[in-house]
């Protein structure tokens, strides 16, 4: 397996820079939730600086005691010797009064320093990018040192999906590229099981921790905090959201109860949580099939577009850094990964470039062999 000591280069014409906020907040189940953030964002100049620490240390032995990966995978998964292509706390760039935002939101059990290619490529492409830790369902460290792990009560909602009887069977049944009416209908019977609601609790915490997030952003560009982002930040047009994996969920919640994001990505997600939803935003959906049977409904539902890409020849963490960092070949496809990335970096700049910021550019237009649109759907009259 071809390891690598570097991430490529960011695809844009801005230097990234990157800072670590904490925050804490009463969420509305009464729980007090200490998160904290990575802000990638454009400059103009690395300042001299080194390129910044791309993991704590202490997340090798974190990552062991979970369960989610000692119940499942033997050995390590990924390194995190690796030198990113980010610096910490560069000034913002004053090539424009304002840049758009986006939130990243990476997979469960993860940390939010898993998508630092993509956010670095977002941020060189003159995005102010945000990468949340949440409290139970990611591993992180705070910028006041203390560390988070998962929880036992998330582990064992996520493990309990591959135990249960009537899961496991829906599971198996799944077809390779089914109609659109089996495939709606093996997910509403999915989302209608009773295992999914304590799977669905933590995503709903997530989305209001980026949306807590999301309202520090607007007293930051309001002036209320000192910071280089006073005046700076582009929020008319709308905000956007990637999430990977559990992330998706996530991303797709945020986009269905919050107005002031425009449109969202999902990487190899599902739907769990959106049975009845509609997100009335655009939507993409870049995934693994046979996937299509658990995420059919986001589109069915969707009073805007919703776009389905399948793409071959990947494995579920393919999607995130792992693609670079990961060191068990057995969690690999069989894509080149600086192909793998570039693949999910067009996809997002398109996306989010049309929608957020009306640019003519569309996802459509992107060809990548093995990668087939296989479904769009549109707005409804």
């Amino acid at each position: 397996m071809k390891a690598y000591d570097a991430f490529p280069e960011p695809v844009g014409g801005y230097i990234a820079g990157r800072t670590q906020m904490d925050f804490e907040y009463t969420a509305s189940d009464h729980s007090t939730r200490e998160l904290t953030a990575f802000v990638y964002y454009p400059s103009d100049s690395s300042e001299g600086k080194t390129t910044s620490v791309y993991m704590f240390p202490e997340v090798r032995e974190m990552l062991k005691e979970q369960p989610l990966v000692t119940g499942y995978i033997t050995g390590d998964i990924f390194s995190i010797d690796v030198k990113t292509r980010c610096y910490d706390d560069l000034s913002l760039s004053a090539k424009d009064k304002r840049y758009p935002v986006l939130f990243y939101v990476c997979g469960g059990g993860g940390s939010p320093e898993w998508g630092t290619v993509l956010c670095t490529d977002l941020a060189s492409l003159g995005y102010v990018v945000v990468s949340i830790g949440h409290p139970n369902s990611t591993m992180y460290k705070r910028k006041d040192g203390r560390l988070f792990n998962v929880s036992k009560g998330f582990s064992d909602a996520i493990m309990s999906l591959g135990e249960d009887p009537q899961m496991l069977a829906l599971a198996g049944a799944r077809e390779m590229r089914p109609d659109d009416e089996t495939a709606i209908r093996m997910n509403r019977n999915v989302l209608a099981l009773p295992v999914i609601s304590n799977v669905t609790e933590y995503s709903e915490l997530q989305a209001e921790d980026v949306r807590v997030v999301a309202d520090y952003l607007y007293t930051l560009d309001a002036g209320e905090v000192d910071s280089i982002f006073k005046g700076r930040l582009l929020l008319d047009t709308g905000m956007g959201i990637v999430g990977h994996s559990y992330g998706g969920l996530t991303a797709a919640m945020v986009c269905r109860d919050d107005e002031r994001f425009a449109c969202g990505i999902g990487l190899d997600s599902g739907a769990f949580g959106l049975l009845d939803s509609n997100l009335n935003k655009p939507f993409l959906l870049l995934f693994s099939e046979p996937n299509y049977n658990m995420n059919a409904i986001i589109g069915a539902n969707n009073s805007r577009e919703t776009y389905y890409f399948s793409v071959d020849r990947v494995a579920h963490l393919d999607y995130c850094d792992i693609v670079f960092t990961g060191v068990n070949e057995e969690l690999r496809g069989e894509r080149d990964a600086g192909e793998m990335r570039n693949l999910i970096t067009d996809y997002s700049k398109n996306f989010f470039g049309h929608y957020i910021l009306q640019n003519a550019s569309n996802v459509e237009s992107l060809a990548y062999d093995g990668v087939d649109l296989i479904k769009k759907t549109v707005p409804k009259v």
